[in-house]
């Protein structure tokens, strides 16, 4: 007991550090959701301004050395509690991403954050001619600040290492070059059998769908599916994405080709997927690092588990073709 009551103002601290942080994070994250939604284009200079500068903060203030400081005293209590208990998770989460953050100035944090914004700018208008050149230079400086990013963190096997680790920790090259080669003697017969078969008629997918009627049908499916319109919404962009600010706001956001509706119905899916996994956090872990996917792999293994085993699913095409 006596342990908990020193500890208390501890923990709370750390919450309400946190959730300051999470704050700045949700907002800078509400501005890339409308650049990539109803933004007018002559506002892509100031969001990658306005993008920078909440980043810089949010990273400046977790990297503070009294985060640290607090966590190490938390250490103690901590190493008292169950691994997995939610305390005791938090604490190590925390830690984790702490002497992670301490690697990276806040300035090229600031830095890589316009640089993303600039980039999709341009990228956006590349696409609509496919003008692959006017984009190049911006995805070669992409590159050179992600292997720039990976010599704050010495040590690594392969430069990769790094970045994979943000997204899924613990993950580095060599294992995934051992998994996706076991994939891959699994994987090219199944393709080679599949493909040796004649094609299947698709053709009702490619017939002319107005807007309006395919976008009536993604809310009617994803309504079947479960996700939460009081706690969700869906909006178009150029590349379909799953943002969220809270558990209580997990946006989704789809295409539409008139031509085409596979691109709506399974980027809806898809995206849906990725927000029913947010929509399934317990609310009482919000403004925290355990309010969020576990993984990028996990996350993926959400959206395609509704979008390819559910929504290319024979039962479900039987209870949706014929409405």
């Amino acid at each position: 007991m006596q342990t908990t009551e020193k500890t208390q103002p501890k923990l709370l601290n750390l919450k309400k550090r946190l959730s300051e942080i999470n704050d700045l994070e949700a907002a800078a994250s509400l501005l890339y959701w409308d650049q990539a939604t109803y933004m007018p284009p002559g506002g892509a200079a100031a969001r990658g301004r306005q993008l920078a500068t909440l980043q810089k903060i949010a990273h400046s203030k977790f990297t503070d050395p009294a985060m640290g400081e607090l966590l190490e005293g938390l250490r103690p209590y901590e190493e008292t509690l169950p691994y997995f208990s939610d305390e005791a998770s938090l604490i190590r989460c925390t830690r984790k991403n702490y002497h992670r953050a301490v690697q990276v100035p806040a300035e090229f944090m600031g830095e890589f954050s316009e640089h993303r914004t600039e980039t999709y700018s341009v990228w956006v208008k590349a696409r609509a001619t496919n003008d692959f050149a006017a984009v190049r230079p911006y995805l070669e400086k992409t590159l050179d600040l992600s292997r720039e990013m990976a010599y704050f963190f010495p040590g690594y096997e392969h430069i990769a290492d790094p970045l994979i680790d943000f997204a899924d920790y613990g993950m580095k090259v060599s294992i995934l070059r051992t998994l996706f080669s076991q994939l891959r003697e699994e994987l090219v017969p199944i393709v080679e059998a599949i493909t040796a078969q004649s094609p299947t008629d698709n053709n009702c997918l490619h017939q002319r769908y107005p807007e309006e009627e395919q976008l009536d049908l993604t809310l009617k499916v994803m309504k079947q599916m479960g996700y939460d319109f009081e706690r969700g919404r869906q909006d178009q962009t150029h590349h379909p994405f799953m943002i969220n600010f809270s558990t209580g706001d997990v946006r989704i956001t789809t295409r539409v080709d008139e031509d085409d509706l596979s691109q709506a119905l399974f980027s809806s899916i898809h995206e849906m997927g990725h927000g029913l996994y947010e929509q399934g956090i317990r609310r009482d872990l919000e403004g925290t690092p355990l309010a969020c996917g576990t993984s990028s792999g996990v996350h993926e293994s959400q959206s395609r588990l509704w979008e390819n085993i559910v929504g290319r699913s024979r039962g479900f095409w039987k209870f949706f073709y014929p409405q």
